[in-house]
């Protein structure tokens, strides 16, 4: 704030000296012209009055006194100093202090309706809280809201801004970038933080995830260099780890990201409580991996004679341990269209990743033309269901009985 005040200070300074320049310099030139022009006008009259009573007879010494007369002239040229010391004699206070004030008055008083003081204002406090904010974004118990996200971003760019060396100010600032899901900022503050300290890990981590949510294939490749160089450096960095996972399973390289979890598994221990976000994380492979390898079913779904389509409908498939079980392992909901019609189950369609639609030896295939596009609502529904298959087998639904 000390330094705007001063920059606006230094403004009105400069306004204040073009407003009495102009005044100043008009008094001179004024006088000076006003002098001169009597001068002349003096001058060139007593030379006539010379000419003419010399005509006359009246006067002999006509040169002599139109020399003395150009004398005189030269005489009545005032020295620069002495003109100076006369222009500030009649530049009184009087005359520039109430043109200051009303200069004043109005310059401060449209900015003070105009501008913008208290944004200015209001940034400086921002700036200034850039500890306390600082502070709770690295505090996971205290969740900042979008408002105080805002406020730590504008504090960390002006702080950059004057110390722009500063490598875990860029890194916060990628931080939040990230949570923010703004790739541009996230990715740019990585890289400056990374270009100030490219050997500390939680930098080399932070621009690898930068470069993951960037998404493009150069970046992530240098992204899984950046995470492995850590994972070298700190076997148990479960961060690089975990990002390391993440990478290999949006890869597809399902068994990398298993392995990988299962390292982790182990380095925690039995006891911690994230054990079970890896399990989830296990299963979720695994079953994504059963699908790549062919654990899948294929159903060909046709329609009995009878049966007529609704006009608003859905298409159900689901896969059963028995023609007994009521709850499906795997589902998947089609809209209507021309039958017959084949439908794909696989793992990725399971309902719940602790159990796959790969887990039993059999499977028994049903489908249901749903009239209202309520599962819950089953009454005049069409219904097929297939006979025993088993995994990688195909198999064949007709629709022809009515519930």
């Amino acid at each position: 704030m000390m330094e705007f005040w001063s920059a606006t200070l230094v403004l009105f300074i400069l306004g204040a000296v073009m407003f009495l320049w102009p005044l100043w310099q008009k008094k001179d030139h004024d006088h000076q012209a006003s002098r001169d022009a009597l001068n002349k006008a003096f001058y060139f009259d007593r030379v006539n009055e010379i000419k003419a009573e010399s005509a006359e007879g009246l006067i002999e010494n006509e040169q002599d006194l139109t020399q003395d007369l150009q004398q005189s002239l030269l005489d009545d040229i005032p020295e620069k100093e002495k003109a100076r010391q006369a222009r500030h004699l009649r530049l009184s206070p009087m005359q520039w202090i109430p043109g200051l004030i009303v200069l004043a008055v109005v310059s401060f008083g449209l900015y003070g309706v105009k501008g913008s003081a208290n944004q200015v204002a209001d940034w400086q406090a921002t700036a200034e809280n850039l500890p306390a904010l600082s502070k709770k974004l690295l505090n996971n118990d205290q969740p900042m809201s979008q408002q105080e996200m805002q406020d730590l971003t504008l504090a960390l760019r002006t702080r950059l801004q004057y110390e722009p060396d500063d490598s875990t100010g860029w890194l916060l600032l990628g931080r939040i970038g990230l949570a923010n899901r703004d790739r541009e900022t996230a990715k740019g503050a990585m890289e400056k933080a990374y270009a100030l300290s490219p050997s500390r890990p939680e930098i080399q981590i932070g621009l690898a995830q930068a470069l993951l949510f960037a998404g493009s294939e150069v970046d992530s490749g240098r992204a899984e260099t950046l995470l492995r160089s850590v994972v070298s450096e700190d076997p148990f960095n479960l961060q690089a780890m975990s990002l390391l996972a993440y990478q290999a399973f949006e890869q597809s390289r399902f068994n990398d990201a298993i392995a990988t979890w299962k390292a982790m598994k182990t380095l925690i221990g039995p006891d911690d409580p994230r054990n079970e976000t890896l399990d989830q994380s296990i299963a979720r492979a695994q079953l994504a991996l059963n699908a790549a390898q062919g654990a899948a079913v294929e159903v060909k779904v046709s329609l009995g004679e009878d049966v007529t389509l609704p006009d608003n409908g859905v298409l159900i498939v689901s896969a059963h341990e028995s023609a007994q079980a009521p709850m499906p392992l795997a589902a998947k909901r089609l809209p209507l269209s021309k039958f017959p019609v084949t439908v794909r189950l696989s793992d990725t369609d399971s309902l719940n990743p602790n159990r796959a639609l790969s887990s039993p030896e059999t499977l028994v295939i049903k489908a249901r033309i749903d009239a209202d596009g309520n599962v819950a609502t089953k009454n005049g529904d069409w219904v097929g269901s297939s006979q025993p298959v088993k995994i990688g087998q195909a198999a064949s639904v007709t629709i022809d009985k009515q519930q």
